[in-house]
């Protein structure tokens, strides 16, 4: 063999070789897109590897990192996913579902603020008002004990996801701790029609109607007792029943709770309300509890 023939091989051959790599490369970035879109995330994610090994990283953009991020994730690593979004976004990469997938990560691992920083981010940068959004976030502000940003959110959500019992009971919550009494009658109310088993519901009712009853009681006693005429005997009368009658509103309530929960948490009430029907003996049952 001269030496041109040599040469003549050496070259094409080294073109062949350059020419094929970049064939290979295309090859896994477009295995794992295939794979992806076929629901074989552990696969996409063992072709993105192979694409990110064999590719200088400049080479690489931010949305392709991206996309991996996304396709480990759904493959169940999270870890991996959280790499490859930093990566995305050290190239300056972001996008809705990038920042979504986030939050579904960081949420997964219970770090709060993080999550919480991700869905602020979404919320002011993409647009993003959609109900799984902000329905997560009203949460978050419920659980870092923010009510009033949680309330500001809850304006935004939608009647479908306002009429979930879950997010009912957790704005009824919010308003209780903001003392806004009426909201929290009407919320109750709904609660119970939806879930008759609604503890803080049952439990808002109860107590509610025995203050009124214990409160009325104890007031019409004491004008009594400050001078006791016969014209004031009979309004004490009236006034007595009006507490029957809210008292007996109360058990309603009560009633339910105690099939749910007996004992001490809620003897105590039982035991006053028939105290004030002057059942001594069904009083004593309820004491016994409190020993």
């Amino acid at each position: 063999m001269n030496i041109r023939k040599f040469l003549y091989i050496l070259i094409v051959g080294g073109l062949f070789v350059s020419c094929g790599a970049p064939k290979v490369l295309v090859s896994n970035k477009d295995n794992a897109k295939t794979a992806t879109s076929q629901g074989n995330y552990s696969q996409a994610v063992d072709a993105w590897k192979l694409y990110f090994d064999k590719t200088p990283i400049e080479e690489v953009s931010g949305a392709d990192f991206a996309e991996a991020a996304k396709t480990a994730f759904k493959a169940g690593d999270s870890n991996l996913s959280l790499s490859w979004f930093d990566q995305a976004r050290y190239k300056n990469y972001a996008d809705a579902e990038m920042y979504i997938t986030l939050a579904e990560i960081f949420k997964e691992k219970k770090n709060i603020s993080k999550e919480l920083n991700t869905l602020e981010y979404i919320t002011e940068n993409f647009n993003e008002s959609s109900s799984q959004i902000d329905g997560r976030l009203f949460d978050v502000y419920v659980e870092i004990d923010s009510p009033g940003k949680a309330l500001e959110v809850w304006n935004r959500l939608d009647k479908t996801t306002k009429n979930e019992t879950s997010k009912l009971n957790t704005y009824f919550l919010v308003q209780k701790e903001l003392k806004d009494t009426v909201v929290c009658d009407s919320v109750s109310l709904v609660l119970l029609e939806k879930a008759p088993d609604n503890i803080d519901a049952l439990e808002w009712n109860a107590e509610k109607y025995y203050w009124k009853g214990e409160n009325r009681y104890q007031r019409e006693m004491a004008k009594y007792n400050k001078k006791k005429t016969t014209r004031n005997y009979k309004t004490l009368l009236k006034e007595l029943d009006k507490a029957t009658a809210d008292f007996k509103r109360s058990l309603k309530y009560f009633n339910k709770l105690w099939e749910i929960e007996p004992g001490k948490k809620y003897a105590s009430y039982f035991a006053n309300i028939y105290a004030r029907f002057g059942d001594e003996k069904r009083s004593k049952s309820y004491q016994k509890y409190l020993k």
